[in-house]
């Protein structure tokens, strides 16, 4: 019965096409005027109640071609809102890298990050300036959320940057609030820790660490990230402070090199110290 009734639906012009012809041909038939507009009459009145009847069966082939339609849409559309949304996204990055570099109070080199390497114990990016750019080893790299890492080693058009998610990192910094001094480092996972900070100074969950003055890498008062816990040691004088960085070091794509170098004096005078440490052990 289904198979019969999808037929007649699908067929429907044709059959009424031929039930029609066949209807003609016996009109033809007929010589008599009077009977033939009767019978047109209850032919056109059956026609259009049989219209009706039929007008609620759906058309399968209509309703899988409006389906096609539908679906080809409705991808459409969901494609122009994820373009959109990237668009939007897009510009309020770079507008606020267009802020930060404006408002900077060092000079800065805006770059790309083109490349990753990556491991459990160090990370590294590659960025799309070098010494061409004014790129030099010993430069930080920032964003408008904060530090990133430093330039290790440059060519003509590119660099590489150690980020602070390595360990091998060393930053000298500053709880921004109280001035207390540490030395941050990566030890692994998703935050970094500061050591070297006595239990009698007071630091606290929520505030701010920036770079220290007393370092020789990096310009004072870069932003790093912020306090999330205070770990205090029963057989130690030190506490050891967890940072949650600012920075999404998964998802950095443009980022600042600042051009502002340590004094060269300084940065001998720790050398010569160091020296002379590691001879004296």
């Amino acid at each position: 019965m289904y198979k019969l009734l999808r037929f007649v639906v699908n067929f429907k012009e044709y059959i009424t096409l031929s039930v029609l012809i066949v209807i003609c041909i016996a009109l033809m038939s007929v010589g008599n005027p009077a009977e033939l507009r009767g019978f047109r009459t209850l032919v056109v009145g059956t026609i259009g109640v049989a219209q009706n009847l039929f007008s609620w069966v759906p058309n399968p082939v209509k309703l899988k071609s409006e389906n096609e339609a539908l679906r080809e849409l409705n991808l459409y559309l969901s494609r122009e809102y994820a373009k959109s949304r990237r668009a939007v996204v897009e510009n309020e990055r770079l507008r606020r890298a267009l802020e930060f570099k404006e408002n900077s109070e060092y000079p800065v080199i805006s770059a790309e990050v083109i490349g990753r390497i990556s491991s459990s114990l160090n990370n590294f990016i590659t960025l799309d300036v070098g010494t061409n750019d004014g790129i030099s080893p010993g430069m930080a790299v920032i964003t408008d959320r904060g530090l990133v890492g430093i330039v290790i080693t440059a060519s003509d058009n590119y660099c590489q940057v150690r980020l602070l998610v390595d360990t091998d990192s060393r930053v000298a910094v500053q709880v921004e609030s109280t001035r207390v001094n540490g030395i941050l480092t990566w030890e692994g996972g998703e935050n970094l820790l500061v050591h070297k900070v006595a239990k009698a100074f007071d630091v606290a969950a929520g505030d701010r660490i920036v770079t220290s003055g007393f370092s020789t890498k990096f310009p004072e008062g870069i932003v790093v990230g912020r306090i999330s816990e205070v770990r205090d040691d029963a057989t130690s004088l030190f506490r050891t402070i967890v940072v949650r960085p600012f920075v999404n070091f998964e998802t950095l794509e443009q980022v600042f090199v600042s051009t502002q170098m340590p004094d060269p004096e300084r940065v001998e005078l720790r050398r010569q110290l160091q020296a002379e440490l590691n001879e004296n052990h």
